[in-house]
């Protein structure tokens, strides 16, 4: 039996949709995300990017003010109650603050300025400056 048959299909259930990151460098820029706006938590329910972010030094808390989500119905709920909503997902960026993506082969950060001004939480002006404003 041909070995390729075997590993394929294990490797397509793995991999990425277009836009997304892996989680070790969505946690890598989670982290200077959160870290420029002086807090160093953020609430996480995915089990992959928990770890990666708690490799990182980030402590995952779910009162944290910064949110990662990937669930429109939470990212909705979290933006209507001021917490930062960062995510990875396109769909989602009306009711987020903060779209991590791959974009021409490179991370990308993108902020939803409307969304960013209501949230309790404000970032540094590092991150403002190289992401781009939707």
């Amino acid at each position: 039996m041909n070995i390729l048959k075997l590993i394929l299909p294990a490797l397509a259930a793995f991999t990425l949709q277009a836009g997304e990151l892996g989680p070790d460098v969505e946690a890598k820029f989670i982290k200077a995300i959160i870290a420029s706006s002086g807090s160093n938590k953020v609430a996480c329910t995915d089990a992959a990017l928990k770890v990666a972010l708690e490799a990182q030094g980030v402590v995952v808390d779910a009162s944290a003010a910064i949110v990662w989500s990937t669930n429109a119905l939470d990212a909705k709920m979290m933006k209507a109650s001021g917490r930062l909503v960062v995510t990875n997902k396109r769909e989602l960026a009306a009711n987020a603050c903060v779209l991590v993506q791959e974009e021409g082969g490179r991370p990308k950060i993108f902020l939803n300025t409307i969304n960013l001004k209501a949230a309790r939480v404000q970032l540094g002006d590092a991150v403002l400056k190289i992401a781009e404003k939707i």
